[in-house]
């Protein structure tokens, strides 16, 4: 049974309301123009893609791997808000060719520690968090602005990137959080809801400190279940399941290139438990199978290809469609 074209917004959709019975939604952070050429070229073995645009490079590699979903990043908030004609076009022509669009949009908390050195302002949220808070309040207009043009050009959700931790913890107290980012992330997400449309909370790293500012300030979903950085999808999924669509918590290491290491029965075997237990978390909804961060020009083609194929193998809705293809196995990592 293929995944019809027409069905890829309906599927992101359900996902995020959390229905079950449908086939699981997948989607990536990111995707790289370099490494949708070099899959395309792996997989058709041809030279086919050399006069398509980056943009239809994307399309075409979200066909073949069967993805439902692109995101597309902003440009940068700080100075003007304003969005590159570029990008806004692209979003048009993604969501023409019947894909979801998620529009990424830096946040306040990440525009503001990417302005200056990040350990003097991270002190200073510390020293002097009034202040910083005030920085916030001004940049999250901005933010809202971005918002709004990615939705007014086609975009279908929002990504609100405010990247607040690493693999041990946040970089501010939750305190700080629940007191000065939480009002602003409400805001933010009543203001992405008054434009139709479902928002996400991106973040890197362990963020099970604040996983009730997330739920509580109303986001849709999370994008980025680090399973490196401590965070357990299944684990998740029970506590805040019924708040957070889980997108993103494939182990990018699983698919990078191994020179001169044959350690394909290992990766196989990670690769595979890993989707398991992905797609066992997706059984009741709620999910959106990807890997934490995309993919990237380092990643092995026949690899990524795998994991979709592994996902396929093991979605009951899918199954029909692998039966008839053969399930994946050990040997499509070594061909």
């Amino acid at each position: 049974m293929h995944r019809q074209t027409a069905d890829h917004i309906a599927r992101v959709m359900k996902a995020v309301r959390r229905c079950p019975g449908t086939p699981v939604a997948r989607g990536e952070l990111t995707l790289d123009p370099a490494f949708a050429r070099k899959y395309l070229k792996w997989r058709f073995r041809d030279s086919r893609t050399e006069s398509l645009s980056d943009t239809d490079l994307l399309i075409e590699c979200c066909k073949c791997l069967e993805l439902d979903l692109i995101c597309l990043q902003s440009e940068n908030v700080a100075e003007s808000g304003a969005c590159s004609p570029v990008a806004l076009d692209d979003i048009r022509h993604i969501a023409g060719a019947g894909l979801f669009v998620f529009w990424v949009v830096n946040g306040a908390f990440q525009t503001a520690m990417t302005q200056g050195d990040m350990m003097a302002f991270l002190m200073k949220t510390a020293a002097a968090p009034n202040a910083i808070a005030a920085a916030l309040e001004r940049i999250s207009g901005k933010v809202t602005d971005v918002m709004a043009k990615g939705v007014a050009a086609g975009a279908h959700g929002i990504i609100l990137a405010d990247d607040i931790a690493y693999r041990q913890s946040t970089y501010v107290s939750p305190s700080f959080v629940e007191r000065h980012l939480l009002p602003l992330w409400r805001r933010q997400v009543a203001f992405a809801k008054d434009l139709g449309v479902p928002v996400f909370f991106h973040s890197d790293g362990n963020l099970k400190a604040i996983l009730p500012f997330i739920a509580a300030a109303g986001f849709d979903g999370l994008q980025c279940v680090e399973s490196s950085a401590g965070m357990d999808l299944g684990d998740i999924k029970k506590g805040y399941g019924g708040h957070l669509c889980l997108m993103g918590s494939i182990d990018p290491g699983l698919l990078c290139e191994a020179e001169g290491v044959d350690d394909s029965d290992s990766r196989y075997a990670c690769l595979r438990r890993s989707v398991a237990d992905a797609m066992a978390a997706a059984g009741d909804g709620g999910v959106i199978l990807g890997t934490c961060s995309g993919l990237h020009a380092g990643m092995s083609p026949r690899l990524v290809d795998t994991l979709y194929r592994l996902a396929a193998e093991m979605d009951p809705m899918c199954r029909k469609r692998f039966a008839a293809a053969g399930p994946a196995s050990r040997t499509e990592i070594e061909k």
